[in-house]
């Protein structure tokens, strides 16, 4: 029989595991305590998940029961100020790099200092070897513009893209020497975060984009998978306009993809599955406000119309935020063990 991590492993690879692999980036610590669980290892047992996020035991077992005890907010390495709220991921509150000179100034971090390597430490020796071991790191847009804010960040591209592709490349080294580090440290896959769109298109155009996110996810990518783990962009949002250029990186996966945003995976998979895997996409308002039957219902459908010939992890189409009711998500995680059994029939219409 395969291991959690052959599953996982398999599937990312396009390839037809036993069953269909199910991988969350993030768990709130408000769904692990309604399960019932002691803590989000306990979960992960108690649902046999395949993917183990090394960065949620950071969060939940470090730096956030550390800001819990002493203040909401906290400095990061790169001088942002985050707030944590009520979800399990804090967000940035104020930038440091507001202007060209500011950049001159910034002196980036050490990644071997990093604290989330001593999470992938300790979930790969945790697991060993059994479940996959899953690093989150922003490494291009994402990180850029938590240092000098998302305005600035658009607007540079246009007025100063001097500016746009200096800290775009100070950023992506820091990213690529993390990934590089947290591979070595029992990384298995590696998701490159976070979202370049919102709900009705692009947070850019795809000309830029192009010009100046492209080549660094791109380089990112090629970085991952030169160390040997798998990688998986991960974005929410609409993203059509842009999909021809995420694929064409060469990544691995592409996912969750959010269905509130008009991402069919079932599409997606039409038009891209013999070059990437595909990981997603049970909508995060079902499994807010839906019955576990209608989660049921729902990621069955999803597992018939994805699922066959493999290349498919199942997911929420984000994350599992603090609104997610626990039955729901264990609904969503059994539906995968009742329905997603390989060999499948192909989608009614597929040869």
């Amino acid at each position: 029989d395969m291991t959690p991590r052959d599953r996982l492993l398999t599937a990312l690879h396009r390839g037809v595991p036993d069953r269909l692999p199910v991988m969350e980036m993030a768990i709130d610590g408000k769904v692990i305590r309604d399960a019932g669980a002691s803590d989000y290892f306990d979960l992960v047992e108690r649902l046999d998940l395949e993917g183990v996020s090394a960065n949620q035991v950071a969060y939940l077992v470090g730096l956030r029961g550390a800001i819990l005890r002493h203040a909401r907010t906290f400095t990061d390495p790169w001088g942002v100020r985050k707030r944590i709220m009520g979800e399990l991921l804090p967000y940035a509150v104020t930038h440091p790099v507001r202007t060209a000179a500011d950049l001159d100034r910034l002196r980036p971090p050490d990644p071997r200092r990093d604290p989330v390597l001593a999470a992938v430490r300790e979930t790969a020796r945790r697991l060993r070897g059994r479940r996959a071991v899953v690093f989150v790191a922003p490494v291009d847009f994402a990180a850029a513009w938590n240092l000098c804010g998302m305005e600035r960040l658009l607007t540079s591209c246009l007025e100063e893209p001097g500016f746009a592709r200096r800290i775009g490349a100070i950023v992506l080294e820091y990213g690529i020497g993390l990934c590089r580090l947290a591979v070595g440290e029992g990384a298995d896959v590696v998701v490159l975060t976070d979202d370049y769109a919102h709900k009705t298109g692009p947070l850019m155009s795809p000309v830029l984009f192009r010009e100046f996110v492209l080549p660094f996810l791109a380089e990112a990518v090629r970085a991952v998978r030169g160390t040997g783990a798998l990688c998986v962009k991960h974005t929410d949002g609409d993203v059509r306009s842009l999909m021809d250029d995420i694929v064409g990186t060469g990544v691995d996966a592409v996912g969750p993809l959010e269905p509130a945003a008009g991402m069919d995976l079932a599409e997606v998979k039409r038009r891209f599955g013999s070059r990437v895997a595909v990981v997603g996409n049970l909508d995060v308002d079902l499994l807010s406000s839906g019955s576990p039957q209608e989660v049921s219902s729902a990621a069955r459908a999803l597992i018939e119309s994805v699922s066959p010939g493999g290349g498919h992890v199942l997911s929420s189409g984000n994350t599992i935020t603090s609104a997610v009711r626990s039955a729901n998500f264990a609904a969503m995680v059994q539906a995968a063990r009742d329905f997603g059994s390989y060999p499948m029939a192909a989608p009614a219409g597929d040869s």
